[in-house]
């Protein structure tokens, strides 16, 4: 099969997006060639690229940009030497890479449901924990535990060396939300969004425990968290950064992939890497 008829059958899979604006596309690469192999991962890191060739695998499914804006613009990297090298991998090795972004944040198995969001969930197995909006499923109702359990449950399930910690680590957890991206003020349109604000606001009125963030800062939820703690309300954020949680949701395309292209090309997870590692004291 062409890699361009499995790219179609994938958007075919996913339900239609209301915005005519993508990113979702072929970033690099000759899709009218035959698929050897699929590699599905969350970035198509240098070292996921020389994976795939291990593979013979030729076409890479990934979830964020290849080439470091959302865009994935590149004329402002024409001469630089990172570019250049993971290009030239790329175009050595005939390798095709296509983001699916939007499609699957927009629906899994034609429904409105966030793919990115479910996979997580089916992953940590939390279907039954769900308390939220099962469109896209944030918040859960555990039983009970620690802060350091949980953190270790997380590392073991996202193949993490470690994980920051914000707030308390004797928070007794009950109620976890993953509050995507804390970013502070950002446009959005013609107006400014806060998504800070309403994850604080999240966070009181649900009784949150723990907070999964994509990205946090230091002077809006981190420091509310703080001063909850400082005030004998004691809450946590376990942050793990927005590749390595979205990495679970990529790693779920495995159960349905092959089904939706109904082919037997080989399809291969490959985790794009902890992004990040520790000194500590």
């Amino acid at each position: 099969m062409k890699i361009k008829e499995i790219i179609q059958k994938l958007e075919a899979f996913h339900p239609p997006l209301e915005e005519t604006m993508t990113c979702d596309l072929v970033k690099i690469g000759d899709a009218s060639r035959e698929c050897t192999g699929i590699v599905v991962t969350c970035f198509a890191s240098t070292d996921v690229i020389r994976k795939a060739v291990e593979e013979n695998a030729n076409l890479i499914i990934c979830h964020e940009p290849l080439f470091y804006s959302h865009e994935d613009t590149t004329e402002w990297l024409e001469g630089n030497p990172v570019y250049e090298e993971k290009k030239k991998l790329l175009e050595d090795n005939q390798i095709v890479v296509y983001r699916d972004h939007d499609h699957i944040h927009g629906g899994h198995s034609g429904q409105n449901t966030d793919g990115i969001f479910y996979g997580i969930m089916k992953e940590l197995g939390w279907e039954d924990y769900c308390i939220g909006d099962k469109k896209k499923p944030l918040l859960y109702e555990i039983p009970q535990t620690t802060v350091p359990e949980l953190a270790r449950f997380l590392m073991e399930k996202l193949n993490l060396t470690g994980i920051r910690v914000v707030g308390s680590y004797d928070t007794v957890v009950r109620k976890v939300f993953f509050c995507e991206h804390v970013q502070g003020a950002r446009p959005f349109g013609n107006r400014t969004e806060i998504p800070d604000n309403e994850a604080i606001k999240t966070v009181c009125k649900e009784q949150v425990d723990v907070l999964i963030p994509f990205e946090i800062i230091d002077w809006t939820l981190s420091a509310y968290i703080r001063d909850s703690c400082m005030e004998n309300m004691p809450k946590t954020i376990l942050e793990m950064g927005h590749f390595n949680v979205e990495e679970l949701g990529m790693r779920h395309m495995l159960q349905y992939l092959p089904r939706v292209i109904g082919t037997d090309t080989p399809v291969k997870y490959i985790q794009s890497g902890d992004s990040f590692s520790y000194i500590t004291k």
